[in-house]
């Protein structure tokens, strides 16, 4: 069974999802040099020896922090994606595009990147597992979901991955930038559909119904 495929995961422990969501918020306020666990435990309402028995210690936390929240985004993209393929692929394609812009373009996913791209530098392996976890892992489920298309013969895909990376791009538009330097278009949500009609367009283009 693959990925795209398997039953959409349950979350992880109440308690460690609290500690994960106080610890983001003290990483996000003071940095790491500036936050420790004690602020960690006490934005996330939990005894400092509860956040040890989680993360034994603050630099795990940090890393936790942010991976987790990429683990989390995957998932939401994976249970969205996780039907068997119907109806237009064209209509389809659309509303994968909106809600994965929708995503990209969230003030929590914005901040979460602007934060994680300020402690890249001071933790080398944070930027590979994020993009392991988040991107990449990301567009490994939306590769298995084009290559579902495939199969049904509403398009023509012979490289997945490839195809994936290009429809996440092209979807991306300039948006996603435009979110993180704080000068997105107002009001957003027609320039992320209008965004998205174009994507879909160039995608299916390049990769035409191979029952033509």
């Amino acid at each position: 069974m693959s990925a795209a495929e398997k039953p959409c995961s349950p979350p992880r422990s109440a308690k460690r999802r609290q500690i994960v969501a106080g610890a983001r918020k003290a990483f996000a306020r003071l940095g790491f040099e500036r936050t420790s666990v004690d602020e960690v435990a006490a934005q996330a309402g939990v005894s400092k020896a509860t956040v040890y028995h989680h993360f034994k210690d603050k630099r795990e936390l940090f890393v936790a922090s942010f991976a987790e929240e990429a683990d989390e985004l995957r998932e939401e993209v994976r249970c969205m994606l996780h039907r068997a393929p119907e109806g237009s692929v064209e209509v389809a394609l659309q509303a994968v595009g909106e809600r994965l812009l929708g995503l990209f373009t969230a003030p929590a996913i914005v901040a979460f990147y602007r934060n994680a791209y300020a402690e890249v530098a001071r933790f080398p392996e944070l930027g590979q597992t994020l993009f392991d976890r988040g991107p990449g892992a990301l567009v490994a489920v939306v590769a298995e979901y084009l290559g579902r298309w495939h199969a049904h013969g509403a398009i023509r895909v012979d490289d997945p991955g490839a195809a994936a990376v290009d429809f996440v791009m092209l979807c991306s538009g300039d948006l996603v930038i435009r979110a993180q330097l704080g000068v997105p278009p107002e009001p957003l949500a027609p320039a992320i559909t209008a965004t998205v009609r174009r994507a879909v367009a160039v995608f299916l283009a390049a990769h035409p119904s191979t029952c033509r």
